[in-house]
């Protein structure tokens, strides 16, 4: 590998700015956000042209194959391959300890099986798993310490508000299951049948709080994600075609279904009374989010189109941004750049005004939403800049200068873990 480089840098941290102002930025009086700015070009200046450190602790390989899914669990790192890997035989999950790097389980796969995600609930690692080609997923629970088995089921996971999961059963119509299950034996608890338009959520800060079924003849049931039951039901118009909707979602305290041709509209979902409709475009791509506290609507183009969830009445757009993505209170939103690497900002949702900008980063996993992440930045001579980004207090805390390139990396407090674009991995041990 290359020479064993671990740089640990502790720039201090980009405060908040209070004043938002938005982008692209005419000649203006400094504000404390474009000093921030100054100040991180600066460091990144001075990082570019650092001489290496002397006793820097070398890093820690780990076999890893390319394109790998990886986590950490507790004191463990767990390795899969990923879904990007289907076809090349790999079928082993392997448990390392940390800080070492040791190998101490592994879990291997049925014959022709590939594996979907890692996740946890409660204290168990799911590893997500599905036949290539067919069959139904299954996801199977770990101890993270030992890597012994407590329970398989069939379904995908949906984690619930409350610390549970569900699994979700599809069929190829559309129609199917929904489970609960006992986490500590995998029993069975309960279940739901899905009609065609599949199944909709309500979802908490953790995860999914309601379970909304909604039929093509407009029958709409809305049950508790924790115990099944029902807590109301209703009825909206029914599908066009009498078949399926093309928008069955939930927005925060709406659902949202089909209106006349080319609209949609919202009903408030405790009473399911109409609250407003507006037009949609016509690409079958298009959906509804929540974007803290507002709708968004997103189809294959770029840019950022809110309304108002009370009214529907639009509150702004902006095609500058390639997305944006709800991170707590505020948007994340991403500006093209430099190849993947994105200038990245938080907006103000009801606005669109920046309240803090964030420099250019490639972000690192796949949460968006996750409130801290770690980016990444190429530097001359084939060294890679990793920070933490901390989105709702507006703040970045630079890790390390890694030599060459890196697909992702996890930030597992006392070392940054970190995949190999060509596979393999490497512990590198940070000093705080």
């Amino acid at each position: 590998m290359a020479d064993g480089t671990s740089h640990v840098i502790e720039l201090g941290e980009m405060p908040h700015d209070e004043k938002a102002e938005p982008l692209p930025e005419p000649r203006r009086p400094a504000t404390p956000a474009v000093r921030v700015a100054a100040l991180c070009g600066a460091a990144l200046l001075t990082l570019a042209g650092a001489a290496p450190l002397a006793h820097r602790p070398p890093g820690i390989p780990v076999p890893a194959p390319q394109g790998a899914t990886f986590a950490v669990v507790a004191d463990r790192l767990v390795v899969a391959d990923g879904p990007g890997t289907v076809g090349r035989g790999g079928r082993v999950v392997t448990g390392h300890r940390l800080p070492g790097g040791e190998s101490v389980w592994q879990f291997v796969l049925p014959v022709g099986d590939h594996v979907l995600g890692l996740s946890t609930v409660a204290d168990l690692l799911l590893v997500t798993t599905s036949p290539a080609g067919a069959g139904d997923t299954i996801s199977t629970a770990l101890e993270p310490a030992s890597g012994a088995v407590r329970w398989r089921q069939a379904g995908y996971p949906v984690p619930t508000e409350a610390g549970g999961v569900l699994f979700e059963m599809p069929r190829a119509d559309g129609t199917g299951l929904i489970r609960s299950i006992d986490l500590a034996s995998g029993a069975a608890r309960w279940s739901l049948p899905l009609p065609g338009n599949g199944v909709a959520y309500r979802r908490g800060a953790r995860g999914v709080t309601e379970i909304v079924l909604v039929s093509a003849d407009g029958r709409v049931a809305v049950h508790d994600a924790g115990s099944g039951a029902l807590r109301h039901a209703g009825r909206v118009p029914p599908a066009a075609d009498r078949v399926s909707y093309r928008f069955t979602q939930v927005v925060a305290d709406l659902l949202l279904v089909d209106g006349g041709p080319g609209t949609v509209t919202a009903y408030g979902l405790d009473r399911l009374d109409r609250r407003w409709s507006i037009p949609v475009p016509p690409r079958s791509a298009a959906w509804f989010t929540d974007c803290a506290g507002v709708v968004c609507l997103h189809d294959e183009s770029p840019g950022a189109l809110t309304f108002d969830p009370a009214t529907g009445r639009q509150l702004w757009s902006d095609d500058r941004w390639l997305g944006v993505t709800p991170v707590q209170d505020r948007l994340l939103a991403a500006a093209p750049a430099i190849g993947l690497e994105m200038e990245l900002a938080t907006l103000d949702p009801r606005t669109g005004h920046v309240l803090a900008r964030f420099g250019r980063w490639r972000l690192g996993g796949a949460e968006r939403s996750a409130p801290r992440q770690l980016g990444f930045r190429r530097l001359p001579d084939d060294r890679t800049l990793v920070a933490a980004l901390d989105f709702p207090a507006g703040q970045v805390r630079f890790r390390a200068v890694l030599p060459g390139s890196w697909d992702d990396c996890v930030d597992a407090e006392t070392a940054l873990v970190c995949l190999r674009p060509s596979g393999g991995m490497v512990l590198w041990p940070l000093a705080g």
